[in-house]
């Protein structure tokens, strides 16, 4: 009885040891319950509070995240949760997704009209939030299914948002039916490495050699059914059918946190997944699992790319951008032996406001000026100048042109590949190289299309197009960075480096 009152004594001791480290998490869920409680209260005064209530939640873990310190050092959460500094910059570039989210539902005239729900979804936002935040300080490959699981749920409440059209309840279905697939496929996969291993820390050296004794082709299938999971969530190819339906349904805001949270989140999982191979001897004997990934970065990158070529709306060509981007972010997880993981941090955040600030644009034109097809675009840019520039900018930091921010993170990733190339010499990088260097001409193509029926195209309409000054206040918001970070991109790196050199 002692004996057991001792054990229960030091597992108390170790939770409330580690309950620091979950900190940002705990405030997310108690602005989550308390956004679900007042939007049970029918005051207007109420509801239009709560999106505020929700951005204040969001300030809060971003600034606690910000400033750091709220944990000792090397303390982890039952050997569940790591609060490294990767995982402190992801949860700022996650809290910061959040806060755009909203700000993007507050200028989207349909959510703001919703009578239902509306505390729901902005509480959805926050348990989203929350579950990225859990994703990328994961360890445990439990807790990666638990924390992927968290954000999933609220990924297909959140895409049925406006249940009212059809096209939003048919991606919802779609969405529902492909998540639960993955879900259950890549638990599959996490119990044969359990059963193989005895233990669920993937992140150990010791984890990986115990795979050695078993067999090279039950590893590597597990490994695959694993990955099937993380490339769901990133919308990778093979993975990738829910992603223009949903991009085509889900409410312009939510298609944008779904265009860089879960998508910055699974590539964390997957960076701690692979960092283990940096070790020679490992990644020699897992060379399958790493072809694998290579095989997945090259069709993602040609499937997105080539696929966008042929999209009519803006919505779905944006859709095969997403899944283009994923392809880059593969790519650059494997570049051993480099300083990628700055690189990928880096490419993350430009990622983050290149698509927020294209998606809002896409909503005003959507709403403001009944745009559903490119060819709608014609002629729109003399009449809305500073709308159609900033979009321009952001369509060629996309494509990864200068002087914007997306060039130099297509640069730093290119640089690490080719610097592993030049350390192991393997083929696949050098493929993945010239595929992406050559897909970057292609994805001007597509991309390019909005611009040209902008101010190419002509339009014999003479109505006047009016954009609130709330919106052109946040287009230049989104816009800035990319400028920024092109001709000073060592701001960034410098305190990108100095995050991950430390614990929080």
């Amino acid at each position: 009885m002692e004996e057991q009152a001792a054990q229960l004594t030091q597992a108390i001791d170790s939770i409330l040891a580690g309950a620091g480290s979950l900190l940002p998490e705990l405030l997310l869920a108690i602005f989550f319950l308390l956004l679900v409680t007042l939007d049970l209260f029918k005051s207007k005064a109420i509801k239009r509070l709560l999106p505020w209530l929700a951005a204040t939640g969001l300030f809060a873990t971003l600034a606690i995240q910000l400033l750091g310190g709220y944990t000792s050092e090397g303390v982890q959460f039952l050997n569940l949760l790591r609060s490294d500094g990767l995982a402190r910059y992801s949860g700022l570039l996650f809290s910061a997704a959040g806060i755009f989210t909203i700000l993007l539902s507050l200028q989207n005239k349909r959510l703001e009209k919703l009578k239902e729900g509306r505390g729901e979804y902005y509480a959805l936002i926050l348990m989203l939030v929350l579950g990225l935040n859990l994703m990328a300080k994961s360890v445990n490959l439990l807790m990666v299914f638990i924390a992927i699981e968290v954000v999933s749920i609220a990924s297909y409440i959140l895409t049925l948002t406006l249940k009212e059209e059809k096209r939003a309840v048919e991606a919802g279905l779609k969405y529902v039916l492909y998540g639960t697939l993955s879900a259950g496929v890549m638990l599959y996969g996490m119990s044969f490495f359990y059963g193989l291993t005895g233990s669920l820390d993937y992140t150990l050296v010791s984890f990986w050699r115990s795979l050695l004794d078993a067999s090279p082709l039950m590893v590597t299938v597990a490994a695959i059914l694993i990955f099937a999971g993380f490339l769901f969530k990133i919308s990778a190819a093979p993975f990738h059918f829910w992603t223009p339906d949903v991009y085509q349904g889900a409410p312009m805001p939510v298609v944008a946190l779904f265009s860089t949270g879960p998508k910055m989140a699974g590539i964390i999982v997957i960076m701690r997944f692979v960092a283990a191979f940096a070790d020679a001897s490992i990644s020699g004997a897992f060379s399958d699992i790493l072809l694998f990934l290579g095989v997945a970065a090259l069709a993602t990158l040609v499937v997105g790319n080539f696929t966008a070529l042929w999209q009519r709306t803006p919505r779905r060509l944006m859709a095969f951008s997403s899944v283009s981007h994923a392809g880059f972010l593969l790519m650059a997880l494997l570049a051993f032996g480099s300083e990628y993981m700055t690189s990928v941090l880096f490419y993350m955040t430009v990622l983050l406001f290149m698509n927020f600030g294209l998606f809002l644009y896409l909503q005003v034109a959507e709403e403001k000026w009944g745009v559903q097809t490119l060819e709608d675009f014609k002629g729109l840019g003399p009449k809305a100048p500073y709308a159609g520039i900033v979009v321009l900018l952001y369509l060629l930091s996309l494509t990864g042109l200068p002087p914007l921010g997306g060039f130099m993170g297509k640069l730093l990733v290119f640089s690490n590949v080719w610097e592993a190339y030049s350390l192991t010499g393997q083929t696949m990088l050098l493929v993945l190289l010239v595929t992406g260097i050559l897909l970057t001409g292609v994805a001007l193509f597509y991309y390019i299309k909005i611009p040209y029926y902008l101010f190419l195209k002509r339009n014999q309409s003479a109505e006047n197009l009016v954009i609130s000054l709330s919106n052109k206040l946040l287009l230049g918001f989104f816009a800035l960075p990319l400028l920024v970070l092109f001709f000073k991109p060592d701001l960034l790196l410098h305190w990108i480096e100095r995050i991950l050199a430390q614990t929080l």
